[in-house]
């Protein structure tokens, strides 16, 4: 391991542990899994669903199950990232759209870890840093959001999965319509809509309108939804954060109806999971410790009531 990110992972396994709430022990993740389960995670940028769900996404592999990922963004709108990983003070909407690239080479890179193939990775390829505005303004034709990082208005035409898509929340909302309809997957999971990140909460709007209307078209069509947490304050990084330590839910996260669940990451399953974390070297370089701290015994997830 680089001495950097070994340097970085002992700081995170030295903090200290704190008050916790800890998730249902009686329900494991592991029941809502099995050699039929075609899991499909929505992740707001590459990282998130390795942060998130890299355990779950190997144990559905390891039970014979099919996995696809989908980034919503290409994380391309993070200045300080630009700024750190290329030594640009001022970067340029190239700069930016370079930057994205480099992120979907590293998830491609962590995926493989986990053991998923390049041809169940989608990118959606809409603006990082924009998705909260498509949803609350742009939400429809001829409205188009430009992004104040790549200056683009529309996705790549490579990653285009409706014709002719520009960015707003139609557009959106269909491009994640038809990727449910063909691939109909009967677990979902996707960011909770209580993270603090814009396009988290976003994201999981974005999936919940297009499953609804997924579902009024098909009646008998009723997947699981399972939600996770990245982002709540400074939550999980002074939890004791370690490889060898668990995850709990954060004290004062405001759904009360949700029930927390655990899914206990067996050994390898923890180890591939720190690997895949580590090849993020673009977001190890300004959140390593953020990162680190995911990096744990288990994952968390939120069943809906």
């Amino acid at each position: 391991m680089h001495m950097k990110y070994l340097f970085l992972l002992l700081c995170v396994l030295m903090m200290l542990p704190q008050h916790v709430v800890r998730a249902d022990a009686a329900v494991s993740l592991d029941t809502f899994v099995s050699r039929q389960t075609r899991l499909m995670v929505f992740s707001p940028h590459p990282d998130d669903e390795t942060l998130a769900a890299a355990g779950l996404i190997q144990r559905v592999q390891r039970l014979g199950g099919r996995v696809k990922v989908v980034f919503m963004t290409n994380g391309d709108g993070f200045p300080d990232g630009v700024q750190m990983e290329d030594h640009i003070s001022t970067p340029t909407p190239n700069d930016y759209v370079g930057y994205g690239n480099e992120r979907r080479l590293e998830a491609e890179e962590a995926l493989k870890i986990l053991g998923i193939d390049e041809e169940d990775i989608l990118f959606l390829g809409f603006p990082d840093g924009g998705l909260y505005s498509l949803l609350t303004k742009f939400r429809q034709d001829p409205q188009v959001y430009t992004s104040p990082y790549t200056k683009e208005t529309r996705p790549p035409l490579e990653d285009m999965i409706v014709p002719h898509t520009d960015y707003n929340s139609s557009d959106l909302r269909q491009a994640i319509e038809r990727i449910l309809t063909e691939c109909k997957p009967n677990l979902i999971a996707l960011p909770h809509p209580a993270d603090q990140h814009p396009d988290h909460g976003a994201t999981f709007h974005f999936v919940k309108e297009a499953l609804s209307e997924v579902k009024k078209k098909n009646k008998n069509y009723a997947p699981r939804v399972v939600m996770f947490l990245i982002h709540f304050g400074q939550w999980p990084v002074g939890q004791g954060s370690g490889t060898g330590s668990r995850l709990n839910p954060p004290e004062g996260f405001p759904d009360k109806d949700s029930r927390w669940v655990s899914l206990p990451l067996k050994e390898q399953e923890a180890k591939n999971k720190l690997t895949a974390i580590l090849s993020y070297h673009t977001q190890m370089l300004v959140m390593g410790r953020f990162l680190l701290s995911f990096a744990r015994a288990n994952e968390l997830f939120l069943l809906a009531p």
